[in-house]
């Protein structure tokens, strides 16, 4: 089988073309997750009665459940409950004009939440109890303690984990081509359906992949050098 460059360019045109919907994807499923993982982690770490027990059951569930299984199980229930629900709340939107990435961001966002909330979760272990001590002896409440002097010095320990988190997100964002939403894979494999050229078309995805994590890897690399920059003028 030799190699056609024209399809390979015309599968990495069509690659980039779909690249905001993975960026989108990505970008917004982990400012969510990182949002939620962190409520969650903070309730399990200070142990708030019954809500700490249930998350800690919910994550310890969830994070065994395959990323895949959980999208297919989500959008099934939505095809299946999707009318009676929309009938009970007056929707006249149909089910054929939902826009299916939404089942895509439900999915990761819950799996991702789990995952990262157990990352803040060793990253508190990792803060000595002196600094809450510290926070308290100055007058600090426990939530100004937390804000100003506990999460500022969580973040360098966070920096490298949320790195491979995000790049984990990334590569696991082409599953919601399982549900037919359209990203980067799936574009890149759309030239393929004319030319059978699927070599040609899983390169180009895989290009366009490595520049995305490049370009990660180039911002999270900035980010820890000026983490503790950032660490001092917090606590300043």
């Amino acid at each position: 089988m030799s190699f056609n460059i024209n399809s390979f360019t015309d599968a990495l045109k069509s690659a980039f073309l779909y690249a905001p919907v993975t960026l989108k994807l990505t970008v917004i499923t982990f400012v969510v997750a990182i949002i939620l993982g962190t409520v969650i982690a903070t309730v399990r770490h200070y142990r708030v009665p019954v809500l700490s027990q249930i998350l800690a059951v919910f994550v310890t569930v969830y994070m065994g459940l395959p990323m895949m299984v959980a999208l297919l199980l989500y959008n099934l229930l939505f095809m299946t409950f999707y009318n009676d629900v929309a009938g009970a709340l007056h929707i006249s939107v149909p089910i054929s004009d939902v826009n299916p990435i939404y089942i895509g961001f439900f999915a990761l966002i819950l799996g991702t939440s789990c995952s990262l909330s157990e990352a803040v979760r060793g990253a508190f272990r990792g803060i000595d109890k002196t600094q809450y001590e510290a926070g308290y002896s100055i007058g600090l409440t426990r939530f100004q303690t937390l804000i100003r002097v506990i999460f500022p010095q969580m973040v360098p320990i966070l920096l490298p984990g949320l790195q491979n988190s995000l790049i984990g997100l990334l590569k696991a964002s082409n599953l919601v081509s399982a549900i037919a939403v359209t990203e980067i894979m799936t574009g890149a494999l759309l030239p393929s359906l004319l030319y059978y050229s699927y070599l040609e078309s899983y390169l180009a995805a895989a290009l366009v992949y490595w520049i995305i994590g490049a370009l990660i890897e180039v911002l999270a690399h900035f980010a820890e050098k000026n983490s503790g920059r950032y660490l001092s003028r917090a606590i300043a």
